[in-house]
């Protein structure tokens, strides 16, 4: 598959960025839909004969929708924003080059095993 160019990459953060705005914006709408969602709904299931009204069922409606699609479309949203990832800096690409892209320090995990005494000497064995 072809590396992705800038003006790719830009199109699809804007794009993302464009999904994420409106999920958060559906999510916060969500947060006065739901309520009086619940508020209906427990008030239909509980006193006898009253059916969900016509806000009742309009504001079910609206909070499921709000609250499940501004989810999808900002977890959607950010992953579309980063499943690019960044291009590589040219000043990285150089310096990976001249001393390769391990770590600088190899990782020791028995160094911290031991707590703050002498490597190597187990703090239990202590008297």
């Amino acid at each position: 598959m072809p590396e992705p160019s800038q003006e790719q990459r830009a199109r699809r953060r804007r794009t993302g960025g464009w999904m994420v705005a409106l999920g958060v914006v559906a999510l916060f709408l969500s947060t006065f839909t739901v309520p009086e969602a619940i508020h209906h709904l427990a008030r239909a299931s509980v006193v006898e004969g009253a059916g969900l009204g016509t806000r009742g069922v309009v504001v079910s409606v609206l909070g499921a929708v709000t609250l499940l699609g501004g989810g999808a479309l900002a977890v959607t949203g950010f992953n579309w924003r980063r499943s690019l990832g960044e291009v590589p800096h040219p000043e990285d690409l150089l310096l990976d080059e001249q001393f390769g892209d391990g770590p600088v320090l190899p990782y020791d995990p028995d160094a911290f095993r031991h707590g703050p005494g002498r490597p190597g000497e187990d703090p239990r064995e202590r008297g």
